[in-house]
């Protein structure tokens, strides 16, 4: 047996047993501490199912599935988990109860399964907690993975679990993978072969249809809706002075053209990441219309979407620095000309569909500047980026149904 494994199992009991009075050092978390120790409190008793996602974009992803498992059982009855608090704001507004995930302790999950009683769990991406599969095995919970994906340093950092975790993926009812390469991961860890198949990403089904006005989505922000708009998208930290800088090197007149919206990644790291940006000659305003060449700064959680509704171009963060990049389908899907810095790793499915049709822009810190000036200048070159965009997001959706279908075949839902 991993010796991994065996310290992770020792360490969980205790740490489930200290969980209670650690309530008191949760800072925001504090409020819903009782659903961290497997007490949701909108609990609604037995459940159809457990659909647990990450964080704000799996979250997506989960609304897909569950349009496509209560299209085939209209009255299914879904509870809703996220390892996050903005994940778990999202999926309070499907119209299911939710709530934050238990930890990952014997006691917090005997509890959680013991209050639902669900007799399936969807796992959404890469969410594999050892206690759950645990207790989800010993009460014989149909688990699938849906929408299932495995980087390679995920890949090797779960094999040092051995054989233990081989043996919970072995029970498995199904594994539906993005891609083929993360069919292989799954199947190198251990999850059998006629149990897992290729049905896409579920990210993709949640993807925007453009605005019909895009004036009027800018208007809808307190932007001027005859300007158009620039949306620097994600951004994390290190990439507001990178941008700025590119910003800074266009000419006084096409900056005076454009309004820009800055939209942070996580609204913890904010200030710092404006305040980068500005010490590089960056001007920047918390709200109402900017005053040409200063940008709008918005870490407001939830918002990227209204911006991409609205944006003509849009620059995907996390990509400058090497953080892997943030979605390109979904402001492609918007239908905003985009492009993205060269550390996309993480968007490898999003970029290949781009790629091919080529409808993305991929761009360095070195070329940001020129970049940014040909897609700002040249007004027939965003309108066949945008249209391209749009038409690769229509082609790419239709994972969730997919899946629901495999499912189905499988006997891990039904219809009745």
């Amino acid at each position: 047996m991993s010796w991994l494994w065996s310290l992770y199992r020792a360490v969980t009991p205790v740490a489930g047993a200290l969980a209670p009075a650690a309530g008191a050092f949760a800072g925001a978390e504090r409020p819903l501490w009782k659903e961290r120790l497997g007490h949701p409190g909108s609990a609604p008793g037995a459940v159809d199912a457990w659909i647990h996602s990450a964080s704000l974009g799996e979250a997506v992803a989960a609304q897909a599935l569950h349009d496509a498992l209560r299209a085939q059982r209209p009255n299914a009855r879904c509870f809703f988990t996220a390892t996050t608090r903005t994940g778990r704001e999202r999926l309070g507004k499907l119209g299911a109860p939710a709530a934050l995930a238990p930890l990952d302790t014997p006691q917090a999950a005997d509890a959680f399964f013991g209050a639902l009683r669900p007799p399936r769990l969807f796992l959404i991406e890469t969410e594999l907690w050892p206690e759950w599969l645990a207790r989800a095995r010993r009460n014989h919970v149909v688990v699938a993975v849906v929408s299932a994906r495995l980087s390679a340093r995920t890949t090797e950092r779960y094999a040092w679990l051995g054989a233990p975790l081989r043996e919970l993926l072995r029970g498995l009812a199904a594994v539906l993978c993005q891609t083929e390469e993360d069919r292989a991961r799954w199947l190198a860890l251990g999850a059998r072969p006629e149990r897992t198949a290729v049905t896409g990403n579920l990210k993709f089904d949640a993807l925007p249809a453009p605005a019909p006005d895009r004036g009027a989505a800018r208007a809808a922000l307190g932007l001027d809706r005859a300007r158009p708009l620039l949306v620097l998208a994600s951004l994390r930290p290190g990439e507001g002075q990178r941008v700025a800088r590119a910003w800074n090197a266009l000419v006084p007149e096409t900056r005076a053209r454009w309004q820009v919206a800055a939209v942070p990644r996580h609204p913890h790291a904010s200030h710092a990441l404006r305040s980068e940006a500005e010490e590089v000659g960056a001007m920047i305003v918390s709200g109402g219309n900017p005053e040409p060449g200063a940008w709008r700064w918005d870490d407001r959680p939830g918002v990227l979407a209204e911006y991409y509704a609205a944006a003509d171009v849009a620059f995907v963060g996390g990509s400058l620095v090497p953080l892997g990049g943030h979605n390109p389908l979904e402001p492609a899907a918007a239908g905003a000309a985009t492009l993205i810095g060269p550390h996309h790793e993480s968007q490898r499915p999003a970029m290949e569909l781009l790629a091919a049709a080529q409808a993305v822009v991929v761009t360095s810190e070195e070329t940001l500047a020129g970049t940014l000036r040909n897609l700002l200048e040249d007004e027939a070159e965003r309108a066949r980026l945008a249209a391209a965009g749009v038409r690769v997001a229509a082609n790419a959706r239709g994972a969730a149904k997919r899946a629901v279908a495999q499912l189905m075949e499988w006997g891990a839902w039904s219809a009745a």
